[in-house]
């Protein structure tokens, strides 16, 4: 075995040691990701009530056109 093996099979314990501390640091991520999920849902009802009826943050998006796109109008030039 050569000195260039033997260096990276001494490093392949770092790298072990890094793939395990990833893997704890995405289950937490997750974990604290559900709970946030969670915690939101079961707020979630309380702001639908006080919602105006006339549409809330959405009522001035509507457009007065029934026409929503308009049609580009190219002069076709005859190719000489």
């Amino acid at each position: 075995m050569n000195p260039t093996c033997a260096e990276a099979m001494g490093n392949m314990s770092i790298c072990y040691i890094l793939d395990g501390i990833l893997i704890l640091y995405g289950i937490i991520l997750t974990i604290l990701y559900c709970r946030l999920r969670i915690h939101q849902t079961t707020k979630a009802p309380a702001n639908n009530a006080e919602q105006p009826a006339e549409g809330g943050i959405y009522a001035g998006l509507s457009s007065h056109t029934t026409d929503t796109y308009e049609t580009i109008k190219m002069d076709k030039k005859p190719i000489v």
